[in-house]
């Protein structure tokens, strides 16, 4: 019975380790930390650790090291402020972004969402 019991919690157990990757609805406060040549902005997310990437190197920005970033998607129907900037959003759960992007790799985070209802810090 006990072992039964171990067996059932080990699948609840072993999903608080991962990170949430979909947190759609909630509010987020990020801070672009680049953009990247050919993906869009680079973000950080300062309000959460449970979105993106951790352990990231900018390898364009003398291997800095950040957690908690990821590639925004759709930024061809976004206008985004500039590198160091803070602003709040959503994660959007669609999954195509229709953006056009190019196969250039520029050292970008592997992880990437489409975000909306953006908004700037006053």
């Amino acid at each position: 019975m006990k072992l039964l019991f171990v067996l059932m919690a080990l699948p609840v157990l072993a999903s608080t380790c991962k990170k949430d990757k979909e947190k759609e609805g909630a509010l987020l406060k990020g801070k672009i930390i680049r953009t990247s040549l050919c993906a869009g902005p680079i973000v950080q997310v300062l309000n959460d650790d449970t979105i993106g990437e951790d352990g990231w190197k900018d390898s364009m920005n003398g291997n800095s090291q950040y957690d908690n970033v990821f590639t925004v998607r759709n930024t061809c129907k976004l206008s985004l402020p500039g590198n160091g900037s803070v602003f709040y959003f959503k994660i959007d759960k669609t999954t195509e972004s229709g953006c056009m992007t190019c196969l250039a790799y520029g050292g970008e985070p592997m992880t990437g969402y489409n975000i909306s209802d953006v908004s700037f810090e006053k």
